[in-house]
């Protein structure tokens, strides 16, 4: 028997999202809070901001963000510099690129140099052919994965300056697993220009809480419930009062469909060309960078549970992970932060 599991209209992913952020508090007399929900990157995006701007200030960071994707990291989009490169390079001739899109590009390859190439950015060959983020729910063919696996290597991608060169044809560049994270930055950026006090934003599965909340309380993350419906939490991080920080999170239960008892989720293995299963069905990362936050919790769900720990400590990251008996793992530096709130779930010494 098999299940496909989507979002399947837009009003229920941007409710999923901003369940994920809570806000709590009363505002100060005279304080301004504007919020809006959106959609960017292709995601539910939601923003709020503290202060007298608090509107053009989100006008300013959609603007940055939707220019992001569409001119730079989107792979479907035909006017972005990925796209311009997957559809036009010849291998080992130069590429000049333009140094966001070189910044972005280097970043995620030295994590993924430092990491056994786990992170590949190479993976678009093989998520077309496993079609889970378009909906299918069938099983590719082994010889349809082999043959994908052989345009996954990301060892065959590398950036020099402005320069990027990539040395076999056929390869497809995608930086989904680290695009919404790199967002998230840019909105924090954006936001130290401004007077804006405070503000959080939420691209899909990555969030930045920025400057402070007008009644001083701690900002609040919920973590999603990842065996339970949209808008759950199974608990909470919370963040000091004028903290900026980044949180990413990456689960099995996004995209996926179920056949004979397991999950086909849509964060694919280089290494074997199916669905990571290292026991892990959820990671929260809390780190200082959106772009990092978002890469390492992509590499918790590739990496079994003891490595993933090690690995976020390399970063002087932070993190969340829970495994497929609902154990609950906190690094050292979130254990006076985290709060689990749902009654199924249980903290692992």
């Amino acid at each position: 028997m098999k299940k496909w599991y989507r979002i399947a209209a837009v009003v229920v992913v941007m409710v999923a999202v901003i369940a994920m952020v809570i806000i709590s508090g009363v505002r100060r007399s005279g304080e301004s809070e504007y919020t809006r929900n959106t959609i960017t990157m292709g995601t539910a995006a939601s923003f709020t901001v503290y202060g007298s701007h608090g509107s053009e200030n989100i006008d300013g960071m959609l603007k940055l963000i939707d220019s992001l994707d569409k001119d730079v990291l989107s792979w479907r989009s035909a006017d972005s510099e990925i796209y311009r490169v997957n559809t036009t390079y010849k291998p080992d001739e130069d590429i000049t690129v333009s140094s966001e899109f070189a910044g972005v590009l280097k970043q995620t390859l030295d994590i993924s140099r430092a990491h056994d190439d786990l992170l590949d950015i190479t993976i678009r060959p093989l998520a077309d052919v496993w079609g889970i983020e378009d909906g299918r729910t069938e099983i590719p063919s082994q010889a349809d994965i082999d043959s994908a696996l052989r345009l996954v290597d990301v060892s065959k991608v590398s950036v020099d300056g402005d320069t990027l060169r990539i040395s076999e044809p056929g390869m497809m560049l995608d930086l989904g697993a680290v695009g919404k994270g790199y967002g998230c930055d840019m909105a924090a950026e954006y936001l130290k220009g401004t007077d804006a006090a405070g503000a959080c934003v939420a691209l899909g599965g990555s969030i930045v809480v920025y400057g402070s909340k007008p009644d001083g309380t701690a900002w609040k993350v919920g973590v999603k419930d990842p065996r339970a419906g949209e808008g759950t939490t199974m608990g909470v991080i919370g963040f000091g009062d004028g903290e900026t920080a980044f949180v990413s999170t990456s689960g099995d239960y996004e995209k996926y469909f179920e056949q004979d008892g397991r999950r086909y989720h849509h964060i694919l293995d280089p290494r074997t060309g199916y669905p990571a299963w290292n026991g892990t069905i959820a990671a929260t990362v809390v780190c200082d960078n959106g772009l990092t936050s978002d890469a390492l919790s992509t590499l918790c769900m590739l990496m079994d549970k003891d490595k993933a720990m090690k690995t976020i400590q390399e970063y002087g990251a932070e993190a969340v992970i829970i495994d497929e008996d609902k154990n609950v793992y906190v690094s050292e530096g979130l254990k006076d932060r985290f709060t689990i709130t749902a009654e199924d779930y249980k903290l692992a010494e």
